[in-house]
């Protein structure tokens, strides 16, 4: 019979042999990772191939539930930002409106908000034109260096709240959007004779991520007025915008920013996720250039 040897001290076992972690130990050899007591116990924890005591791994290794602060000894939930947290609170707290993290109930805000925010996105909020604005134009820079160009029409922002923006969305036959472009149409004899731009407006208090890829989508949709694009089919239009959104959210490669972007190709609305979808799939056909000089040239999708 081949005699086994103990990984601790290397030397031969003759008495009681502990098997754990696929090797072989002398029974006062078989050490905890964190108070360096042997473990006798039958049940022990392991975490990157070391073993503890279950009572060390509890109070002392074991992730904490960033909601509770209770240790996470069996199976538990990870959301997309890295966060863990128990089973239950899965179904016992409400989810960001923006980013959807978990709300425990301190952490909600004050009074009848209009919107859940948690205190990520809280932390970043656009609440005034100030803060607006240098975000703004950044969102026009880059849509300008993607090739659209507004023919030197003056862009306004308006940051609005929820009932103001839904009466500019009514008038789009819209109800659950985060920005519009306010414009219209004048007609002579069913012919378009002028458009006229009033600039975009985008709910105040979304987060400065969300805030740019909103911004970003309704000046898709100044670009379409200026251009004279006036009768994609409504899935064309909101994908197009939704698509400068992805392109901007990736290219700014944040985690917030790359949330966004997850978000616009998981969309299951049928305007504009599979929108977003099919012009996404015109694009990587025909090259986002090409695409954008044909729509300005023809204003028709090639």
């Amino acid at each position: 019979m081949q005699q086994v040897s103990c990984a601790y001290c290397h030397q031969p076992i003759y008495g009681t042999v502990i098997t754990a972690l696929g090797t072989t130990w002398h029974s006062e050899h078989f050490l905890c990772a964190y108070c360096g007591k042997p473990i006798y116990e039958i049940s022990f924890n392991t975490q990157d191939g070391r073993p503890y005591h279950s009572a060390c791994y509890t109070a002392a290794i074991a992730p904490r539930c960033a909601y509770c602060g209770k240790p996470l000894t069996s199976e538990f939930l990870i959301d997309q930002w890295g966060t863990k947290f128990c089973k239950e609170h899965q179904g016992q707290y409400s989810q960001c409106d923006y980013c959807g993290r978990l709300l425990a109930p301190q952490q909600h805000e004050g009074g009848t908000p209009e919107s859940i925010r948690c205190p990520v996105c809280r932390s970043t909020a656009i609440e005034t034109t100030e803060e607006a604005q240098p975000l703004f134009k950044e969102g026009i820079l880059w849509v300008s260096r993607q090739g659209l160009r507004y023919n030197q029409q003056r862009l306004s922002l308006e940051l609005v709240d929820r009932g103001r923006l839904a009466q500019y969305l009514q008038t789009r036959g819209e109800s659950d959007a985060l920005g519009v472009a306010k414009s219209s149409i004048e007609t002579l004899n069913g012919h378009v004779m002028r458009v006229i731009i009033d600039g975009i407006a985008v709910l105040h208090g979304l987060p400065a991520s969300l805030f740019q890829s909103v911004t970003v989508h309704e000046l898709g949709h100044v670009w379409l007025a200026v251009q004279g694009v006036h009768d994609l089919p409504t899935w064309a239009e909101e994908g197009f915008c939704e698509l400068l959104s992805h392109r901007f959210d990736t290219d700014k490669n944040t985690p917030e920013s790359l949330h966004h972007a997850r978000n616009i190709e998981r969309n299951p609305n049928s305007v504009y996720g599979e929108g977003y979808r099919r012009i996404r799939a015109i694009v990587d056909r025909h090259g986002f250039g090409r695409f954008i000089e044909g729509l300005s040239a023809t204003k028709k999708l090639p």
